[in-house]
């Protein structure tokens, strides 16, 4: 995809956010997976009472629909507050698989109040699939997020 035309989603995002949209989220799943071929899976897990839950994706069934914190890459990213990137995840013992194809995975958190109160978690079939234009969009895509989120986290 084309960096304008991730500016152009994230203008048209924000106008969405702004809209109070119904099932925002599978939606932003659905569009990000067909808009960037390289993303084989998108979803958003929240943290919910110390627990990822997986609310909304796009791509195959997971078995992993809570997540709990201090096991896989998702748990990572909210433990740290940071960008998760794995170019090879079945190099890394740290990786909870969920899908055979997956070889690499980027977790962007989603914070409020510069806490992590949730994130985006995307899988690709690629090796080094994501590069630092995707953490500055998805960062972007989890800022404009992290209201709705926000809605759904639980303490």
């Amino acid at each position: 995809m084309a960096e304008g035309d991730k500016e152009t989603y994230l203008e048209k995002l924000e106008s969405r956010v702004n809209s109070n949209e119904s099932n925002l989220l599978a939606s932003i799943c659905d569009e990000l997976k067909q808009m960037i071929p390289s993303y084989n899976w998108v979803g958003f897990y929240i943290l919910n009472k110390g627990k990822l839950m997986l609310d909304s994706f796009a791509g195959e069934k997971t078995e992993h629909e809570q997540i709990s914190l201090g096991d896989g890459l998702c748990s990572m990213a909210i433990v740290t507050n940071a960008i998760v990137n794995e170019p090879d995840v079945k190099s890394n013992g740290e990786y909870l698989a969920c899908f055979p194809s997956t070889s690499s995975e980027i977790v962007v958190p989603v914070r409020n109040n510069g806490k992590a109160i949730g994130e985006i978690d995307i899988d690709s079939d690629a090796k080094n699939a994501f590069g630092k234009d995707d953490e500055v969009f998805l960062e972007k895509v989890a800022e404009l997020a992290s209201g709705i989120v926000f809605e759904k986290y639980v303490e």
